[in-house]
């Protein structure tokens, strides 16, 4: 959904991997996690977490955390409150290490600790709960993986499935952190986590943290968590913050704008666009231009529209492309006739894919075979994903013919894409495709119909 030849860093032109398989089922069962990794005194070990000597309860803690005794966890939660820094710190390594459900009361508690790296612990403990491991509790995502550091940029647009609950004393916890650590590392985690999670009873407080928070870090992590939990009703304040000083926060603001596709915002981004394309030389903000006419793009307004006709032969392709894109979502007939004319003659990969997007939109169904064969191609997979995402309940149905592609790598985006929209009419389509012998289109498959089923049973 989000481009890589922005700054922004956004989703990789291949949205899936190759550990796909791992994300397919959420385990809930307690005695899956009751496992050991190998034979150790458990016992022992879990007796001296009451030891009076502050060095043997550290060295428990640490002996059942290496270990990975999973039934020691409950005993681990309730020695959080030891007086020892040393002790409890050792507890919080044990609890991350454990990778047990069981241990997010401790990770909540411990998470308004006295010292910070003991919070930062537990707040990366709280997220990670929720989110894909090497062993253990495994969620679906709409971005993949084996094992990753959510804190990373590159995993910077993790979400957990709509589905899954996160227990409120968690993200109250971290709205906690949010509003009083002192330490404005930790507030930026707390905002992130925010997001991660989609903590819709958050917004208030990011709302917050976005406007007033000294730390630009907190103000960009607080625009991006708003933006994955999808309350518009946070774009007046966002609009405040259009030419914002800090580059990154200002950026996220207008991205987060367009995906919110908060309309009310059009006039300011246009002002603020054509501003920018007044400025010449070496003052010229390329990023800053692409992301104001993104963001228009996706808000789609008729307003935009003798904007997006003019801009559409702007020299600068990636300009080109979203006004090509802005022009989709209007679908106004009238631009039917020059779009068409204008495909005869472009050469840019892109170009021709938003250009088909467009006549798709337009009626011409027979161009929505140019927008999925972008998929097969590294050059247009990530809009050919974005457009058809776009689709409405009407539409998706002309999808389905498609899943017998030849190219593995489109049959493979239309599985998740198709579980991503979550339209239970396109099961018998999945479950043909989960039998697909070829790259990752069966984990894929499989995947969407766990999306499609949870979706409908909630």
């Amino acid at each position: 959904m989000f481009s890589t030849d922005t700054p922004l860093g956004r989703w990789n032109a291949r949205p899936w991997s190759a550990a796909v398989a791992l994300a397919l089922v959420i385990l809930t069962a307690p005695a899956v996690f009751a496992q050991t990794t190998r034979q150790v005194p458990a016992d022992a070990m879990i007796y001296d977490l009451k030891n009076p000597d502050p060095v043997r309860r550290k060295e428990a803690a640490a002996s059942l955390g290496q270990n990975k005794i999973q039934r020691a966890t409950p005993d681990l939660v309730a020695a959080i409150g030891d007086t020892d820094a040393s002790v409890r710190r050792a507890i919080v390594i044990a609890l991350q290490q454990m990778q047990d459900p069981r241990a997010v009361p401790g990770f909540v508690t411990l998470s308004s600790d006295a010292e910070k790296d003991i919070r930062d612990r537990a707040i990366e403990g709280m997220t990670t709960a929720y989110l894909p491991r090497e062993s253990g509790l495994v969620v679906t995502l709409n971005k993949v993986g084996t094992f990753f550091n959510p804190w990373s940029d590159e995993w910077g647009e993790v979400v957990i499935e709509p589905d899954l609950h996160v227990e409120q004393s968690v993200t109250d916890a971290l709205r906690q952190r949010l509003r009083e650590d002192a330490d404005g590392g930790l507030r930026g985690k707390a905002a992130r986590s925010l997001g991660i999670l989609r903590a819709k009873d958050a917004v208030s407080d990011l709302a917050t943290a976005l406007r007033g928070d000294k730390v630009n870090a907190v103000r960009f992590e607080s625009a991006r968590a708003l933006r994955k939990i999808g309350d518009a009703s946070v774009g007046p304040q966002l609009v405040e913050l259009i030419s914002y000083g800090d580059a990154k926060v200002r950026n996220e603001v207008v991205y987060t704008i367009g995906r919110l596709r908060y309309a009310a915002a059009v006039p300011q981004l246009t002002e603020q666009y054509t501003k920018e394309m007044a400025v010449t030389g070496h003052a010229i903000d390329r990023v800053f231009r692409e992301l104001l006419i993104g963001a228009l793009a996706f808000i789609g307004d008729p307003s935009s529209k003798d904007l997006f006709m003019h801009e559409k032969a702007n020299t600068d392709a990636a300009l080109a492309l979203h006004a090509y894109e802005g022009l989709a979502r209007i679908a106004d007939p009238s631009t039917l006739s020059e779009i068409s004319t204008d495909r005869l003659r472009t050469k840019d990969a892109k170009l021709l894919d938003a250009q088909a997007w467009a006549l798709y939109r337009l009626g011409r169904k027979e161009f929505l075979t140019a927008v999925v064969d972008g998929l097969g191609d590294r050059r247009t997979n990530r809009e050919s994903r974005e457009y058809l995402l776009e689709l409405t309940h009407d539409q998706v149905p002309d999808l389905f013919p498609f899943t017998a592609h030849k190219d593995s790598n489109v049959r493979e985006g239309l599985a998740e894409i198709l579980g991503l929209v979550g339209d239970d009419r396109a099961v018998p389509a999945l479950q043909e495709l989960s039998r697909d012998k070829s790259g990752e289109v069966a984990d894929l498959a499989s995947q969407a119909l766990h999306r499609i089923g949870a979706r409908k049973s909630a």
